[in-house]
């Protein structure tokens, strides 16, 4: 039976979820802190009610609702026929949590909602459907567009092709990101722009049938020649490659037709 504190972190994960549905730079901060000002009564609750426990009925109360998390979303995805269905809700309660839920229980400093933020983490992270491993951002990482390990189509096209989180080719676009082209005149926004648009991008090429066909055609046309570029020291070459990706992606997965098809089959589902 589920107590109070599970149903509110199964409330404000939905209530994430369906915000995250429309994650833009415009938009964040706006939605964020209202979302935060409607949850901020129940996060205080909670807070209050760990600090009223027994030494030992504190982490079993913030065990039990970072469990919840990862137990109300598996009897969802079990109730959705087929596995590719399944994984594309399981990106959905992902991106829900990296953008609003977990940032939500680092808002306020509160060193219990910080544990429980990393509890549920570990927890999600260990979730056999969960292919796209999560880490925990704050509001302030997020909102700032640029963060270290934030980097949404590498990721998933590298997973795709089953390279492990920590491969060379990730190691590499990483280093050159944040190493030069962060560095570099206009490279700061090349990076949020594509941190704006990453994240959309990948949750609508999750939802394609040929996904891996995608994936592997991003990695051939532009990842990989940007790794050989990075190697080879032409560092200039590789952003105008990079940069264009990012345009023609941006083309192809927000603004196409194709695109908007997607957008409204995701509504209705």
């Amino acid at each position: 039976m589920q107590t109070g504190p599970e149903k509110q972190m199964i409330s404000m994960l939905e209530e994430a979820v369906e915000l995250s549905g429309n994650f833009q730079k415009r938009t964040y901060e706006p939605a964020f802190r209202g979302f935060y000002e409607r949850r901020r009564g129940e996060l205080s609750r909670f807070c209050s009610q760990i600090r009223e426990a027994e030494r030992e009925q504190k982490e079993i109360l913030i065990m039990q609702a970072a469990q919840s998390i990862p137990d109300y979303v598996l009897g969802k995805v079990q109730e959705i026929p087929g596995k590719r269905k399944q994984k594309i809700r399981i990106a959905d309660y992902s991106f829900g949590l990296v953008t609003f839920l977990i940032p939500l229980l680092l808002f306020g400093r509160e060193p219990k909602l910080e544990d429980l933020a990393e509890q549920i983490v570990e927890k999600w992270n260990s979730l056999a459907l969960v292919d796209m491993k999560i880490e925990k951002a704050s509001f302030e990482e997020i909102n700032g567009g640029f963060r270290n390990r934030l980097c949404y189509v590498t990721t998933a096209v590298c997973r795709s092709l089953n390279k492990p989180d920590e491969c060379y080719e990730l190691r590499t676009l990483r280093e050159y990101r944040d190493k030069y082209l962060a560095l570099s005149p206009g490279g700061r926004g090349t990076i949020q722009e594509y941190y704006n648009i990453a994240p959309t991008i990948v949750k609508r090429i999750e939802r394609l049938d040929n996904a891996d066909e995608v994936y592997e055609k991003i990695w051939q046309t532009y990842l990989k020649p940007c790794i050989g570029l990075i190697e080879q020291g032409e560092l200039e070459a590789c952003r105008k490659l990079y940069t264009n990706m990012i345009y023609q992606l941006e083309q192809e997965y927000l603004y196409s037709r194709a695109s908007q098809k997607i957008q409204e089959e995701q509504r209705y589902e």
